[in-house]
């Protein structure tokens, strides 16, 4: 898979897909458009859940938690530069203690 910076379009349409997941609404009404738009993208199923895992999850899971959250999807803009900010960090190492990649059996 390209580093995030060199495969931008490509990446925002699976950020956008894999963000609705976390959206504060019943997410299964979405599913068709969301199986769509990943089918259309290059990634591979493995490399999907690594997007989501490693990208998508750190940013967007506090939106679950929220009492009013954000349910008609997240901007764009805000959800692109917030995953490129957290990339940047230079406490990039500890992103391997991501509690999303603790299997649960």
């Amino acid at each position: 898979m390209n580093p995030v910076v060199e495969d931008l379009p490509s990446r925002r349409a699976a950020w956008e897909a894999l963000s609705d997941l976390y959206l504060d609404t019943d997410v299964s009404l979405s599913r068709s458009w969301r199986i769509e738009k990943l089918s259309e993208s290059s990634y591979t199923i493995t490399e999907l859940e690594q997007i989501l895992i490693d990208e998508i999850y750190p940013i967007c899971k506090y939106n679950l938690l929220s009492v009013a959250g954000v349910w008609t999807g997240f901007d764009p803009v805000w959800l692109e530069g917030e995953i490129l900010r957290r990339l940047a960090s230079p406490l990039r190492c500890l992103h391997a203690f991501n509690i999303g990649r603790i299997p649960f059996p």
